[in-house]
């Protein structure tokens, strides 16, 4: 869905008088934004924090019709996509770590199990850059993705919108916002109902979102509950084949696996946020979160291929019910000692994962599908239960406790510490009746510091640095039964924050990342042993906002030299997925034409990808590639009510590339050709 932004009209409610500092979204403007909240899980100025952080505005979603997080990404310097599972799930590869399951993804600060987290509900995408774990446990050394969503207004507003899509269908929906007579309480409804063509030669893309959310403001207190419904069904694709380090000579455009490959299901997330302002300084803050994501899988996986294009596959599925629940209570605060600000976040935590496989499916080898002749049809559906792959129960359960500090030693000085001490307790069994077998039942405690400084130049220039440490408990065992020690990151950033011009920010950062314990399997048993410690190292560079009336930009390079440090086979190999160089430039102008013709826009821009090791053993590489998208639109009222028409093209050149793979040559994903999209909208 298309978000407009609302027609501001007089407001009709007098509301009560509040001092509650509520989070504060609305400071983009277009495609700049110069505060934040996930580095401090309160709304601090982007120059104040010791980290890199990146945000991607409602205009930039607005203009560019972003329609995933991989789509969004595009927009931040050293993130690129990941094995994706076929397209079914979000993944991302931020300096040079991560998979589609790592946890690292957060929905208004709440760490997401669910398979796709951008939707019609999305305001903004806000990227912390390096380890978080200080504030959200268990994560990846490379950073977080934290997708914050539209809060309900105390304006009234409405904007019905509907697309149509280039290669069939398209779709409709709904967001609505006001207040709620005289009672304190505003709501929000958005809704989607979308059924597009995939564009390779069978599938179809569908999904039914409905987002209700309601707040109260009250006089020192103000609640907000939120809750997300989506019922979706996608292809699963696991793309193209390559042939001797080259993708395969079939049509690009054609499926290698069977109409009945795909995955359905329902996910769903709730959240409750309750904030008392205890004084002027000092606010208090309860927050639970809940999301889970119910779906099956149907996949014609291949396994092997012959000579002359005899792909052998295996008809897999299985039923997975994935769920997460979080609570935690936070202090926040500012509190002046010895004459110096201290900007405080004291909080404690409890998060519980449950991810569950139940009925798992593993058919015989097929051995009848040749890629140069494609045949479908004369393979079977994942029909056969195995005993020993099904039921398989990850949870994971932990407690935490955490301090923040942002100490102003004077104008110019800031100095940022903080700790955060977690417990945590695994469990994980697996197969069905004598196949029954533990995997794992262990727990453990970490603490994880951080340490940063600021100093501010002056209003247009800081510089900052930082040493933060991760960790993510590991899922494997050795041959003994043995819980592998969990992986533990440390990283170096360094960087600066300079206003280029009045609306145009420029970031630069400097990083080193090392990542040890990390767990692989061997080629000959299949048994996992620790392969010890892999790196990354590089530069990142943002340039954003306005650079001349009418003007703006986004401009992003990242370099990222990734390298296994120690392993037994594979050191010196670059990491799986991870472009040693990636580069974006967009432009968009508001065009000069004369009064009563509307507001007319254009913009578009290029993606540079570099090539990408397919594999930690580095046996095939994805070579590089530019992508460009571009987008025409009109705003004009009409009756009185604001109503837009929007075009937008993206792969405007019909460029063939590989964006990613599983790590196996048989499974590389394959991007998206020419497509175009047609969009209006009218808000009243």
């Amino acid at each position: 869905m298309l978000p407009v932004p609302a027609v501001a009209e007089p407001a009709q409610t007098t509301l009560p008088a509040t001092q509650i500092a509520a989070e504060a979204f609305d400071t983009a403007e277009g495609y700049r934004a110069s505060s934040a909240s996930t580095a401090s899980k309160s709304d601090v100025p982007l120059k104040d924090e010791a980290q890199s952080v990146n945000v991607v505005t409602p205009q930039t979603i607005a203009d560019y019709n972003v329609r995933s997080l991989d789509d969004a990404m595009k927009f931040v310097s050293g993130v690129s996509q990941g094995n994706t599972l076929g397209n079914t799930k979000d993944s991302l590869v931020k300096r040079g770590f991560g998979t589609n399951d790592d946890g690292s993804i957060l929905r208004d600060g709440v760490r997401s199990v669910v398979s796709h987290n951008f939707s019609a509900t999305t305001e903004r995408v806000e990227v912390l850059k390096g380890p978080a774990s200080l504030l959200y446990g268990a994560m990846e050394p490379g950073g977080v993705i934290n997708v914050i969503s539209k809060q309900p207004q105390y304006v009234r507003s409405t904007t019905l919108s509907g697309s149509a899509f280039s290669e069939g269908g398209g779709s409709v929906g709904v967001d609505t916002t006001g207040p709620l007579g005289d009672t304190g309480l505003a709501y929000r409804l958005v809704a989607e109902r979308q059924s597009e063509d995939y564009w390779r030669n069978y599938g179809v893309d569908q999904h039914t979102l409905i987002a209700p959310s309601l707040s109260w403001t009250g006089e020192r207190a103000s609640l907000t509950l939120a809750y997300e419904y989506n019922d979706y069904t996608s292809p699963f694709d696991r793309g193209t084949v390559f042939v001797d380090g080259h993708p395969a000579s079939v049509d690009y455009d054609k499926r290698l696996d069977e109409r009945w490959a795909k995955t359905a299901g329902i996910s769903e997330t709730a959240t409750a946020r309750f904030e008392y302002q205890l004084s002027d300084a000092w606010k208090t803050r309860l927050t639970y979160g809940w999301n889970n994501d119910r779906y099956s899988l149907a996949i014609a996986q291949p396994t092997a291929l012959s000579a002359s294009g005899v792909l052998q596959r295996r008809a897999n599925g299985g039923q997975y019910d994935y769920e997460t629940r979080y609570a935690s209570l936070d202090f926040i605060g500012q509190q002046v000692v010895l004459g110096q600000q201290h900007d405080l976040l004291v909080g404690a935590e409890q998060e519980d994962s449950d991810k569950f496989r139940g009925k798992t499916y593993r058919n015989a080898v097929d051995k009848d599908f040749n890629i140069y002749l494609p045949v479908y049809g004369g393979m079977d559906k994942p029909s056969l239960v195995s005993q020993a792959d099904s039921n398989l129960s990850n949870q994971l359960t932990s407690t935490s406790l955490y301090l923040k500090d942002n100490w102003h030693l004077n104008d110019q000085w800031i100095l940022v510490f903080g700790g955060r001490y977690q417990h945590y307790d695994q469990f994980s069994e697996q197969g069905l009746g004598s196949k029954r077998t533990l995997n794992r039942d262990s727990n453990g405690d970490t603490f994880l510091p951080m340490l940063g400084v600021v100093f501010k130049v002056d209003e247009d220039l800081s510089f900052y640095g930082n040493y933060s440490r991760s960790f993510v408990p590991n899922d494997d065992v050795d041959d003994n039964g043995n819980t592998f020690d969990p992986e533990e990151g440390r990283s170096y950033e360094v960087g600066a924050k300079y206003d280029l011009a009045p609306g145009l920010n420029l970031n630069l950062a400097l990083f080193d990342i090392e990542k040890k314990n990390v767990v692989t399997p061997t080629a000959v048993t299949g048994i996992s042993e620790a392969a010890g410690k892999v790196g990354s190292r590089g530069l990142e560079l943002d340039v954003t906002g306005r650079i001349a009336e009418r003007w703006d930009m986004i401009g992003t390079y990242a370099y990222t030299r990734t390298e296994i440090l120690d392993d037994p086979k594979h050191e010196g190999n670059r990491l799986g997925q991870a472009p040693k160089h990636v580069a974006s430039l967009y432009l968009s102008h508001h065009l000069q034409v004369p009064a009563g013709l509307g507001d007319w826009h254009v913009g578009g821009g290029a993606r540079y990808v570099g090539d990408r090791a397919g594999n930690n053993e580095n046996t095939f590489y994805m070579s590089s590639y530019t992508v460009a998208d571009a987008f025409l639109r009109w705003d004009v009222p009409m009756a009185g009510y604001k109503t837009r028409l929007q075009l937008n093209v993206d792969n405007l050149f019909d460029k063939h590339y590989y964006p990613s793979s599983t790590g196996s040559a048989l499974q590389v994903n394959v991007g998206e050709p020419r497509t175009a999209r047609l969009s209006a909208s009218v808000t009243f």
